[in-house]
């Protein structure tokens, strides 16, 4: 029986992880804005297509969570969203949707060559260990804008091609509303850090997809990182070295305290 995306048993396999692995962040999804429950289906359903067509690697609970941040922030303003990593497309072709649902713009970084060179080792959470070859998760430029002409919405995204120390500082937006890394490196995860948290609204949020690696837990975890790195006090981590998928949100320092 095949298997892989567009085949029934795909499409099965959503039907179930809909019903168990993601339906509390389902139920959360459709039942925080009651008023907005006929668009938020419809979203749900655009999701739920892009799930069985395309391979990604993440689950669908993550991206409804991510979408759920853009969706509230297009209550007060048009949101403006950065995800760093794009690999083969598939988040990307989900986030331009919740941006576009709430009349936003989405910033996609990637070098489209796939992981750079490097010599990290990583351990999971669950003990294994892996290792991100150079090239690996390689999701060619072209490749990437077919899929979202067909699945995505690409009138709200702009493609950003190039490393992240090359690309961030100068092509990042002055605002960032929501933002979504899944770069797998810790240099890669300290990069983007150090360029974003600055760019982040006030009521922003920024998510990582690497909460699952040893090494990203401590780099979050550094007191000295936060503080000569990235200027801010250490933020408070919900999930930090249990979850896949963790929230930041940094702590603003308080004008009227002296120091």
């Amino acid at each position: 029986m095949r298997r892989g995306p567009g085949t029934l048993y795909r499409k099965a396999l959503t039907l179930r992880y809909l019903l168990t692995r993601d339906r509390g962040e389902v139920v959360a999804f459709l039942c925080q804005r009651p008023a907005e429950l006929p668009r938020r289906l419809r979203l749900l359903t655009r999701l739920v297509a892009v799930t069985n067509a395309v391979r990604g690697y993440h689950t669908l609970g993550e991206m409804l969570t991510v979408a759920a941040a853009i969706l509230d922030v297009g209550r007060c303003r048009p949101p403006v969203a950065v995800e760093c990593g794009v690999g083969y497309g598939a988040s990307t072709a989900k986030l331009s949707l919740a941006v576009a649902a709430a009349g936003g713009h989405l910033h996609a970084f990637d070098s489209f060559r796939g992981i750079p060179p490097n010599a990290e080792e990583h351990r999971h959470l669950d003990g294994r260990v892996t290792a991100f070859r150079p090239r690996a998760f390689r999701g060619r430029l072209r490749r990437v804008e077919r899929l979202l002409a067909q699945w995505g919405a690409p009138q709200a995204v702009t493609l950003h091609k190039g490393w992240f120390e090359d690309t961030l500082a100068t092509q990042a937006p002055p605002r960032v509303d929501v933002a979504v890394l899944d770069v797998d490196l810790v240099a890669s995860t300290r990069t983007c850090l150090v360029q974003l948290l600055p760019r982040l609204a006030p009521d922003g949020v920024l998510f990582t997809q690497d909460g699952h690696l040893q090494g990203v837990v401590e780099l979050l975890g550094s007191l000295t990182f936060w503080q000569s790195e990235v200027g801010i006090a250490p933020p408070a981590i919900p999930g930090l070295g249990r979850r896949k998928l963790l929230a930041i949100r940094p702590m603003r320092p308080n004008p009227g305290r002296g120091t």
